[in-house]
Protein backbone atom coordinates (compact mmCIF):
# COMPACT_ATOMS: atom_id res chain seq x y z
CA UNK A 1 0.00 0.00 0.00
CA UNK A 2 0.78 3.67 -0.61
CA UNK A 3 1.26 4.08 3.93
CA UNK A 4 4.02 1.66 3.75
CA UNK A 5 5.94 2.73 1.21
CA UNK A 6 7.08 6.49 1.75
CA UNK A 7 8.92 7.07 4.52
CA UNK A 8 7.12 7.55 7.42
CA UNK A 9 7.15 10.73 9.88
CA UNK A 10 7.16 10.92 13.15
CA UNK A 11 5.29 14.14 14.70
CA UNK A 12 5.32 15.71 18.06
CA UNK A 13 2.25 15.43 19.66
CA UNK A 14 0.03 18.71 20.25
CA UNK A 15 3.05 20.16 22.14
CA UNK A 16 5.95 22.78 21.26
CA UNK A 17 8.23 20.90 23.54
CA UNK A 18 9.21 17.68 25.73
CA UNK A 19 11.77 16.49 27.86
CA UNK A 20 12.23 12.91 29.36
CA UNK A 21 14.62 10.54 31.14
CA UNK A 22 11.76 7.44 29.73
CA UNK A 23 12.52 6.24 26.44
CA UNK A 24 10.47 8.25 24.28
CA UNK A 25 9.20 7.35 20.46
CA UNK A 26 6.81 8.91 18.40
CA UNK A 27 6.72 5.80 16.17
CA UNK A 28 8.70 2.69 15.29
CA UNK A 29 11.79 3.47 15.99
CA UNK A 30 13.38 0.43 14.05
CA UNK A 31 12.28 1.86 11.24
CA UNK A 32 13.92 4.43 8.75
CA UNK A 33 11.52 7.68 8.97
CA UNK A 34 11.43 11.45 8.95
CA UNK A 35 11.22 13.26 12.27
CA UNK A 36 9.26 16.64 11.84
CA UNK A 37 11.11 18.27 14.89
CA UNK A 38 14.20 18.79 16.55
CA UNK A 39 15.88 16.25 18.72
CA UNK A 40 18.60 16.43 21.59
CA UNK A 41 19.28 12.99 22.35
CA UNK A 42 21.82 12.25 25.34
CA UNK A 43 22.37 8.75 25.70
CA UNK A 44 23.41 7.10 29.26
CA UNK A 45 24.21 3.51 28.15
CA UNK A 46 26.01 2.45 25.55
CA UNK A 47 24.55 -0.03 22.61
CA UNK A 48 25.22 -0.67 19.37
CA UNK A 49 24.20 2.10 16.33
CA UNK A 50 21.33 4.19 15.50
CA UNK A 51 21.49 5.83 11.82
CA UNK A 52 21.23 9.42 10.94
CA UNK A 53 20.28 10.14 7.44
CA UNK A 54 21.22 6.37 6.66
CA UNK A 55 25.16 6.84 8.61
CA UNK A 56 25.58 4.83 10.72
CA UNK A 57 27.04 5.87 14.75
CA UNK A 58 27.50 4.29 17.52
CA UNK A 59 25.60 5.16 20.76
CA UNK A 60 27.85 5.34 23.30
CA UNK A 61 27.25 6.79 26.85
CA UNK A 62 27.58 10.47 27.63
CA UNK A 63 27.16 10.86 24.24
CA UNK A 64 24.46 13.45 22.56
CA UNK A 65 23.20 13.48 19.02
CA UNK A 66 21.37 16.64 17.74
CA UNK A 67 19.10 16.03 14.67
CA UNK A 68 17.14 18.14 12.91
CA UNK A 69 13.75 19.07 11.79
CA UNK A 70 13.24 16.76 8.09
CA UNK A 71 16.54 14.55 9.00
CA UNK A 72 15.92 10.71 8.79
CA UNK A 73 16.64 8.66 11.57
CA UNK A 74 16.41 4.61 13.20
CA UNK A 75 17.43 2.55 16.06
CA UNK A 76 17.68 -0.51 14.62
CA UNK A 77 16.72 -2.68 18.27
CA UNK A 78 13.82 -4.15 19.45
CA UNK A 79 14.46 -1.85 22.23
CA UNK A 80 15.17 2.15 22.73
CA UNK A 81 18.99 2.58 24.30
CA UNK A 82 18.02 4.70 27.85
CA UNK A 83 18.50 8.36 26.75
CA UNK A 84 17.59 11.91 28.17
CA UNK A 85 15.91 13.35 25.36
CA UNK A 86 14.65 17.10 24.72
CA UNK A 87 12.36 17.68 21.55
CA UNK A 88 10.89 20.86 20.19
CA UNK A 89 9.14 22.62 17.49
CA UNK A 90 10.51 24.09 14.55
CA UNK A 91 8.79 27.49 15.86
CA UNK A 92 10.61 27.23 19.44
CA UNK A 93 13.91 26.48 17.58
CA UNK A 94 13.66 29.65 15.33
CA UNK A 95 12.98 31.48 19.24
CA UNK A 96 16.34 30.33 20.33
CA UNK A 97 18.86 30.09 17.19
CA UNK A 98 21.64 32.05 16.89
CA UNK A 99 25.02 31.08 14.64
CA UNK A 100 26.06 28.41 17.33
CA UNK A 101 22.66 26.65 17.38
CA UNK A 102 22.72 26.61 13.53
CA UNK A 103 26.24 24.50 13.38
CA UNK A 104 25.15 22.49 16.00
CA UNK A 105 21.93 21.29 13.40
CA UNK A 106 23.41 21.04 10.70
CA UNK A 107 22.37 18.26 8.80
CA UNK A 108 25.41 17.07 7.41
CA UNK A 109 27.29 17.63 10.68
CA UNK A 110 26.05 14.32 12.48
CA UNK A 111 28.94 13.12 14.53
CA UNK A 112 27.64 12.79 18.47
CA UNK A 113 29.17 15.51 20.90
CA UNK A 114 31.10 13.31 23.70
CA UNK A 115 30.27 15.23 26.98
CA UNK A 116 33.88 15.60 28.81
CA UNK A 117 34.05 13.86 32.84
CA UNK A 118 34.43 17.20 34.33
CA UNK A 119 31.08 18.69 32.51
CA UNK A 120 28.56 16.21 32.96
CA UNK A 121 27.38 17.74 36.23
CA UNK A 122 26.88 20.43 34.92
CA UNK A 123 24.96 19.64 31.60
CA UNK A 124 22.60 17.22 34.19
CA UNK A 125 21.86 20.50 35.95
CA UNK A 126 20.76 22.15 33.35
CA UNK A 127 18.87 18.87 31.74
CA UNK A 128 17.13 18.80 35.38
CA UNK A 129 16.27 22.03 35.42
CA UNK A 130 14.65 21.90 31.78
CA UNK A 131 12.79 18.33 33.39
CA UNK A 132 11.04 19.96 36.63
CA UNK A 133 10.23 23.17 34.50
CA UNK A 134 8.35 20.82 31.85
CA UNK A 135 6.68 19.32 34.52
CA UNK A 136 5.93 22.54 37.08
CA UNK A 137 4.76 25.48 35.53
CA UNK A 138 5.93 24.85 31.82
CA UNK A 139 6.69 28.67 31.28
CA UNK A 140 8.42 28.63 27.85
CA UNK A 141 10.25 31.68 28.02
CA UNK A 142 12.36 29.40 30.55
CA UNK A 143 12.50 26.11 28.62
CA UNK A 144 13.54 28.31 26.05
CA UNK A 145 16.66 30.27 28.26
CA UNK A 146 17.67 26.92 29.54
CA UNK A 147 17.65 24.79 26.01
CA UNK A 148 19.66 27.99 24.53
CA UNK A 149 22.24 27.08 27.40
CA UNK A 150 22.11 23.57 27.00
CA UNK A 151 22.94 23.89 23.19
CA UNK A 152 25.44 26.83 23.64
CA UNK A 153 27.53 24.93 26.61
CA UNK A 154 27.40 21.68 24.24
CA UNK A 155 29.01 23.96 21.34
CA UNK A 156 31.99 24.39 23.48
CA UNK A 157 32.95 20.80 23.11
CA UNK A 158 32.60 20.58 19.36
CA UNK A 159 35.61 21.11 16.87
CA UNK A 160 33.03 24.10 15.18
CA UNK A 161 34.83 27.62 14.48
CA UNK A 162 35.13 30.02 17.71
CA UNK A 163 32.31 32.61 17.11
CA UNK A 164 32.31 35.87 17.62
CA UNK A 165 28.53 37.12 17.81
CA UNK A 166 27.14 40.18 16.18
CA UNK A 167 24.72 41.62 13.55
CA UNK A 168 25.95 39.61 10.98
CA UNK A 169 23.98 36.39 12.83
CA UNK A 170 21.11 37.42 12.06
CA UNK A 171 22.09 37.37 8.28
CA UNK A 172 23.31 34.47 8.58
CA UNK A 173 20.32 32.87 10.44
CA UNK A 174 18.37 34.59 8.00
CA UNK A 175 20.11 33.12 4.55
CA UNK A 176 20.09 29.63 6.40
CA UNK A 177 16.41 29.77 6.38
CA UNK A 178 16.59 30.77 3.07
CA UNK A 179 18.19 28.04 1.88
CA UNK A 180 16.35 25.26 3.75
CA UNK A 181 13.38 27.04 2.22
CA UNK A 182 14.49 27.58 -1.26
CA UNK A 183 17.20 25.01 -2.42
CA UNK A 184 15.44 22.50 -4.38
CA UNK A 185 14.55 25.37 -6.72
CA UNK A 186 17.32 28.39 -6.26
CA UNK A 187 20.81 27.30 -6.79
CA UNK A 188 22.19 30.79 -7.79
CA UNK A 189 24.53 32.44 -5.32
CA UNK A 190 22.89 35.66 -6.04
CA UNK A 191 19.57 35.02 -5.29
CA UNK A 192 20.72 34.39 -1.81
CA UNK A 193 22.98 37.39 -1.88
CA UNK A 194 19.88 39.85 -2.69
CA UNK A 195 17.60 38.82 -0.04
CA UNK A 196 19.80 39.11 2.69
CA UNK A 197 21.39 42.67 1.40
CA UNK A 198 24.95 41.46 0.14
CA UNK A 199 27.43 41.04 -2.16
CA UNK A 200 27.72 37.16 -3.43
CA UNK A 201 31.71 37.55 -2.35
CA UNK A 202 30.85 38.59 0.63
CA UNK A 203 27.98 36.43 1.68
CA UNK A 204 30.65 33.64 1.01
CA UNK A 205 32.92 34.86 3.19
CA UNK A 206 30.67 35.35 6.24
CA UNK A 207 29.34 31.78 6.01
CA UNK A 208 32.81 30.18 5.64
CA UNK A 209 34.05 32.05 8.15
CA UNK A 210 31.14 31.91 10.71
CA UNK A 211 30.20 27.85 9.35
CA UNK A 212 33.15 26.95 7.14
CA UNK A 213 31.15 25.94 4.29
CA UNK A 214 30.51 28.16 0.94
CA UNK A 215 26.97 28.73 0.18
CA UNK A 216 27.05 26.46 -2.81
CA UNK A 217 28.32 23.57 -0.48
CA UNK A 218 25.42 23.69 1.42
CA UNK A 219 22.74 23.95 -0.74
CA UNK A 220 24.91 20.85 -2.74
CA UNK A 221 24.71 19.00 0.57
CA UNK A 222 21.36 19.33 1.03
CA UNK A 223 20.22 18.36 -1.99
CA UNK A 224 21.95 15.34 -2.39
CA UNK A 225 20.47 14.89 1.46
CA UNK A 226 16.74 15.27 0.43
CA UNK A 227 17.85 12.99 -2.81
CA UNK A 228 18.57 10.10 -0.09
CA UNK A 229 15.39 10.94 1.52
CA UNK A 230 13.34 11.01 -1.61
CA UNK A 231 14.59 7.96 -3.07
CA UNK A 232 12.97 5.66 0.33
CA UNK A 233 10.07 6.67 -1.09
CA UNK A 234 9.49 3.74 -3.38
CA UNK A 235 6.10 4.69 -4.73
CA UNK A 236 7.94 7.52 -6.82
CA UNK A 237 9.77 6.67 -9.75
CA UNK A 238 13.38 7.91 -10.04
CA UNK A 239 12.11 10.37 -12.60
CA UNK A 240 9.71 11.69 -10.44
CA UNK A 241 12.19 12.59 -8.03
CA UNK A 242 14.43 14.49 -10.26
CA UNK A 243 12.38 16.44 -11.67
CA UNK A 244 11.12 17.39 -7.94
CA UNK A 245 14.49 18.59 -6.89
CA UNK A 246 15.10 20.90 -9.48
CA UNK A 247 16.95 18.36 -11.98
CA UNK A 248 16.07 18.88 -15.92
CA UNK A 249 16.09 15.20 -16.45
CA UNK A 250 16.68 12.10 -14.66
CA UNK A 251 19.76 11.06 -16.23
CA UNK A 252 21.45 14.66 -15.02
CA UNK A 253 20.12 13.53 -11.34
CA UNK A 254 21.72 9.69 -11.80
CA UNK A 255 24.90 11.32 -12.61
CA UNK A 256 24.98 13.87 -9.82
CA UNK A 257 24.04 11.12 -7.58
CA UNK A 258 26.33 8.67 -8.66
CA UNK A 259 29.58 11.72 -8.38
CA UNK A 260 28.60 12.38 -4.63
CA UNK A 261 27.93 8.63 -3.49
CA UNK A 262 29.70 6.36 -5.68
CA UNK A 263 26.30 4.68 -6.21
CA UNK A 264 22.98 4.79 -8.22
CA UNK A 265 19.82 6.28 -7.35
CA UNK A 266 18.54 2.66 -7.70
CA UNK A 267 21.37 1.21 -5.85
CA UNK A 268 20.84 3.19 -3.04
CA UNK A 269 17.51 2.98 -2.46
CA UNK A 270 17.64 -0.99 -3.08
CA UNK A 271 20.60 -1.07 -0.18
CA UNK A 272 18.47 1.21 2.28
CA UNK A 273 15.31 -0.18 1.76
CA UNK A 274 16.41 -4.00 2.20
CA UNK A 275 18.13 -2.56 5.11
CA UNK A 276 21.83 -2.59 4.17
CA UNK A 277 22.60 0.67 5.30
Amino acid sequence: MREKEMLPVHVLPNTPFMVSEKKVAFGQHFLHHRIHFYAIIWFTEDQDIHYIDFEPFPIKKNTVFLIAKNQVHAIPSQSLPNARVVVFSEEFFHAITETAINQLFLPFENKGIAIPKDKLTELKQLFFLLQAEFQGECDMKLLKMYTKAFLLILHRFTNALPLSFSHKDERIIRLLQLIESNFKTQQPVTFYAAQVGLSPKRMNEILKESLGFTLNQLCNQLLLLESKRSLQDVGQSVKQIAYQLGFSDQSYFSRYFRKNTNMSPEQFRESTTRGAL
